[in-house]
């Protein structure tokens, strides 16, 4: 029971949360270790000499912030005396903000005439590996989905109506209690239609959205030929990253790209250029708050210049 009961205590956070707090913590115990200091519990002053050593090599304030909070979860955790309680070590923690911040760089964001032109460009494709590309592109676009959310889908997280299609989404970085969502996608009249790219996949490899197997895999070339391959394997971040990258290259080779630049770019064109609601566009995009939704969303420059246009000046 007491195993069973520190694995739920584990589930307290996501498995990525626990694992960035796991790392930290094991710097703070080598340093405490290399300066014969006890790591837990630990003293407050050791945590402040650590803060400040990570502040003097010029560490950013995500890694201050990551060792202050993983020292807080593991004394709490283990039901000690929680030295990030102490006001200096707090007070370190609020100087890392002015101190070590740095500007945050966000990649670019496509324009709704790149995408189908990319579109274009493989419309009368048959090869798997590309129109399995150009699916999960078109899918972080118009559904707004993160890379965790594509590659965790499953064939029958798809159900095709006949004018749009539902993509049940089980697990999701807000979803914090797993409660599930759902992201409704209409069905296009362009080259660049999610419906017809998704259903044009599926068909190319074989899927059946009955299966429960991996929507996008892993593909191999044989005799220029490519398949995906039979094992029930999701494709991997950094396979999918590199396939997605390439490609938009080819329609934006200036801008800096990466694939949180698909839900930035349908967020943006979206909000940018119609009327939808703000609950509406919140519900698609699973997001909990407007401050959220807001950091995704880049303004065009005709609506900055209608603030000062409305001043008739």
């Amino acid at each position: 029971m007491a195993d069973r009961m520190a694995g739920y205590l584990m589930q307290s956070r996501a498995d990525n949360t626990v694992k960035k707090y796991n790392s930290s913590f094991e710097h703070f115990k080598t340093y405490c270790e290399d300066n014969s200091l006890v790591a837990m519990p630990a003293l407050p002053i050791s945590v402040a000499m650590y803060m400040t050593q990570l502040m003097d090599h010029g560490k950013s304030n995500n890694v201050v912030s990551s060792v202050f909070y993983s020292i807080k979860w593991v004394h709490s955790m283990n039901g000690v005396n929680d030295p990030t309680e102490n006001n200096i070590v707090k007070q370190l923690l609020e100087a890392s903000k002015r101190v070590c911040s740095k500007p945050v760089h966000k990649k670019d964001v496509l324009s709704l005439e790149m995408i189908q032109t990319l579109c274009l460009m493989y419309k009368d494709s048959t090869d798997v590996i590309d129109v399995r590309d150009l699916a999960m592109i078109i899918l972080g676009y118009a559904g707004f989905m993160r890379m965790n959310e594509i590659s965790e889908l499953r064939c029958n997280d798809v159900q095709f109506k006949s004018d749009h299609f539902v993509i049940n989404v089980h697990h999701s970085k807000t979803d914090i209690y797993r409660n599930g969502s759902e992201i409704i996608i209409a069905k296009g009249t362009t080259s660049a239609c999610p419906y017809g790219i998704l259903t044009k996949y599926m068909s190319l490899a074989n899927l059946s959205n009955e299966s429960n197997e991996y929507l996008f895999k892993p593909a191999f070339r044989s005799k220029a030929v490519s398949s995906l391959i039979k094992k029930d394997k999701k494709l991997s971040y950094t396979r999918a990253r590199e396939c997605i990258v390439k490609k938009l290259k080819l329609v934006g080779p200036e801008l800096d790209i990466g694939t949180h630049s698909l839900r930035a770019s349908g967020a943006t064109n979206v909000a940018n250029a119609s009327s939808v609601s703000e609950r509406c566009l919140k519900i698609h995009g699973r997001w909990k708050t407007d401050i959220a939704k807001d950091g995704y969303v880049q303004d065009s420059i005709d609506k900055r210049l209608s603030v000062t246009k409305t001043l008739n000046l």
